[in-house]
């Protein structure tokens, strides 16, 4: 084999052969956290305004991913420099979503009981306009807890 003249050419081969020591290790800590960013989401089903899961004869139904709803919540909540969403958790069961709980970060000085008021009926919307009437999913099951306050909008934080 000849010898590269050029240092570059010698440089990148020289640092081709030689694994870096503990590379392996964070090579394994690099796909690990790629791995979390995308998670499988949890498939959630939808209703027809009759409040009914079947879409025709043969019962076929239809299912949101809890991802779109997330996101579609999560839209919501940052609409306003009032509030901030900190966490979003959807509880599926069987197939059927059961309960939203939200974690927000408010601006000092809001009123938080009526913020939470106002804001259960608007995600109550959102959730009905993406997977229809769901049966026994009302404003009840729409849980606002504040984590945190902040001096100036949430959302910028």
């Amino acid at each position: 084999m000849a010898v590269d003249p050029s240092p570059l050419g010698r440089a990148i081969r020289a640092a081709r052969a030689e694994q870096p020591p503990g590379w392996v290790d964070l090579a394994e800590s690099i796909m690990a956290r790629v791995r979390r960013v995308v998670v499988p989401s949890e498939p959630i089903l939808t209703f027809t305004e009759q409040g009914t899961s079947a879409r025709d004869e043969e019962g076929s139904e239809t299912y949101v991913s809890a991802r779109v709803v997330s996101a579609a919540l999560r839209r919501l909540l940052q609409q306003h420099p009032t509030h901030a969403p900190d966490n979003i958790e959807l509880h599926v069961d069987e197939g059927r979503l059961t309960g939203i709980d939200i974690r927000l970060v408010a601006r000092y000085g809001v009123e938080l009981h009526p913020l939470a008021d106002t804001l259960r009926p608007q995600i109550l919307d959102i959730v009905r306009d993406l997977l229809g009437p769901a049966p026994g999913l009302d404003l009840s099951a729409i849980e606002i807890e504040y984590v945190d306050v902040s001096r100036g909008d949430p959302n910028r934080t």
